[in-house]
C-alpha cells in the first residue's frame, strides 16, 4: 500500500507540474527574466568591492579556527597516490622526451599551487563567496564562450577546450564548475521556500541547458553531463521535488542520446563499447587495452613501474585512464584502496554538509561531495567499459594542472565551512 500511494502521490505531482508549468509559460516573460539577471550580477559586483576589506581582516580571526583534518589527510593521501601512479604512467613517454620525471614535476607544481590556495581560501569566511556568485557564473559564461574565438582558443586533444590568454592556456570548464556550484548553492538557499514551485524548477532548467549547450559544443560532452549533475543535486539536496529531479535527469538524457546519436564517430564509440574486442585495431583498442590492463593486474598487480599497458598500448595515460595502470600494478586492492578513500572523502563532504551552519554551507559541502563522486563514477566507468569512452578525470589523482587546482579551491571554501562548525560546537 505504501509504493501505491508513493507512486500516486507522484504521479499526481507530476500533473501538477504540467498544469503549472503551462501556466507559467503563458505568462513567461523572457526580457524580465534577464532583466532580474543583470540586476543580480550588477548587484553582485557593486557588493565585491565592500566584501574585500572585510574578508581580509576576517583571514587572521580564522586562522585561529581548526579545520577538518580528516579531509586534508584524505586529500594528501589521494594526492601522493597520483604522484606515484602519474610517474610510472608517464616514465616512458616522458623518458623518450628527454626526463621521465617532468610530468610527474609539473603535476607537483600544480600540486604546491593548489595546497596553498586551498590554504588561504580556508582562511575566508565561505558566507563571504556568496557575493561573487553571479559575478563569477558570468566570467564563466564569457570564458566559455571566448573559446570559440580566434586568437583565444587552444585545443585541448584534438578539441577546442583550452582558452589562451598570454602564456597562459586553461580548461575554463573546470572553474565554471565550482562557479556553479556556488551560484546554485546561493540562489537556492536565497529561494529555498520557492524550491518547490514550478517556477524555480524552468530557470534552474533554462541555466542548466543554456550552460552545458556551450560545454558540449567545444565539444566537451563529459563535462556538460558533470555539470548538469552538479546543477540536479544541487536542487534535490535544496528540496526540489522529485518529479522536477526525474524531468531534469530525463531531458538530459535524452539530450544526451541525440546528441551521441548524431555523431557518426560517437555513434562508432558506441558499438565500441558495447564489443571493444570486435574492432580491436580500431574504435575498440583503448577500451580493449584498458581491459586486458585491469586483468593482468590480479589481486595484488604487477608493482609500481612494472606495467606494459603505459607502453603506448594505452595513449597518454596518466590521465583518463590512469585507473587502469593502477588496476595494472597495484591490483585489485590498490584499486579498492582508491575507491575507498575516495567513498570516505565523499561520505565526510555529505557529514559536513549535515552539520553546516546554514543551509549555503549545507550546500556548497554536499555539491563538493556530488562533484566528486560523479567524476569518480564516470571516470572508473569508462575505465571498467561500463559506459562508452569519454574524456573524464580521476580527481586528485590524473595528470592536469586546471581540474588539480580548480577541486583544491573548491575545498579550501568546504574547509572554512568545517571551520565553522567547529567554532559552533564550541
Amino acid at each position: 500500500m505504501g509504493v501505491k500511494r508513493f507512486f500516486r502521490n507522484e504521479i499526481k505531482e507530476l500533473h501538477d507540474f504540467f498544469k503549472e508549468t503551462r501556466s507559467y509559460i503563458v505568462n513567461f516573460s523572457l526580457g524580465s527574466t534577464f532583466r532580474n539577471v543583470g540586476t543580480h550580477i550588477e548587484k553582485s559586483c557593486s557588493d565585491m568591492w565592500h566584501t574585500i576589506p572585510l574578508m581580509i581582516r576576517g583571514m587572521k580571526a580564522e586562522a585561529k579556527k581548526r579545520s577538518d583534518l580528516t579531509i586534508v589527510m584524505l586529500i594528501l593521501i589521494l594526492l601522493c597516490t597520483g604522484f606515484v601512479m602519474i610517474w610510472s604512467a608517464s616514465m616512458y613517454e616522458a623518458r623518450l622526451a628527454g626526463n621521465e620525471f617532468s610530468i610527474v614535476t609539473s603535476q607537483i607544481k600544480y600540486a604546491a599551487v593548489g595546497l596553498v590556495l586551498m590554504y588561504l581560501v580556508s582562511l575566508i569566511d565561505y558566507r563571504h563567496t556568496r557575493k561573487y556568485a553571479g559575478f563569477a557564473v558570468l566570467l564563466m559564461f564569457v570564458m566559455l564562450c571566448l573559446i570559440f574565438v580566434d586568437g583565444f582558443s587552444g585545443e585541448v586533444k584534438g578539441a577546442t577546450r583550452g582558452l589562451s590568454i598570454g602564456p597562459v592556456t586553461f580548461m575554463p570548464v573546470e572553474p565554471t564548475k565550482i562557479a556553479v556550484l556556488l551560484f546554485m548553492s546561493h540562489i537556492m538557499d536565497k529561494r529555498i521556500s520557492e524550491v518547490h514551485k514550478t517556477k524555480t524548477f524552468l530557470k534552474t532548467l533554462i541555466f542548466c541547458g543554456v550552460l552545458c549547450l556551450i560545454i558540449v559544443l567545444q565539444p566537451a560532452l563529459s563535462s556538460g553531463i558533470i555539470v548538469a549533475g552538479l546543477i540536479i543535486g544541487i536542487f534535490f539536496m535544496a528540496g526540489g521535488r522529485l518529479s522536477y529531479i526525474v524531468a531534469l535527469g530525463g531531458l538530459g538524457c535524452g539530450a544526451v542520446a541525440y546528441y551521441v546519436l548524431s555523431s557518426p564517430w560517437r555513434v562508432q564509440r558506441l558499438f565500441a563499447f558495447l564489443d571493444p574486442f570486435a574492432d580491436l585495431l580500431g574504435s575498440g583498442w583503448q577500451p580493449a587495452q584498458s581491459l586486458m590492463a585491469l586483468g593482468s593486474g590480479g589481486l595484488f598487480g604487477q608493482g609500481i613501474g612494472n606495467g606494459v599497458a603505459k607502453l603506448s598500448y594505452i595513449p597518454e595515460s596518466q590521465n583518463d585512464y590512469i585507473f587502469s595502470i593502477i588496476g595494472e600494478e597495484l591490483g585489485l586492492f590498490g584499486c579498492l584502496f582508491v575507491i575507498f578513500g575516495f567513498l570516505f572523502l565523499v561520505f565526510r563532504l555529505l557529514i559536513l554538509g549535515l552539520r553546516a551552519p546554514d543551509m549555503y554551507g549545507r550546500l556548497i559541502c554536499s555539491g563538493m561531495g556530488i562533484l566528486i563522486a560523479i567524476q569518480v563514477f564516470l571516470n572508473i566507468a569508462v575505465v571498467t567499459n561500463s559506459m562508452p569512452s569519454t574524456g573524464i578525470t580521476l580527481p586528485f589523482i590524473s595528470s592536469g594542472g586546471s581540474s588539480l587546482v580548480t577541486l583544491l579551491f573548491g575545498m579550501g571554501i568546504v574547509l572554512n565551512v568545517s571551520r565553522n562548525i567547529r567554532r559552533k560546537n564550541n
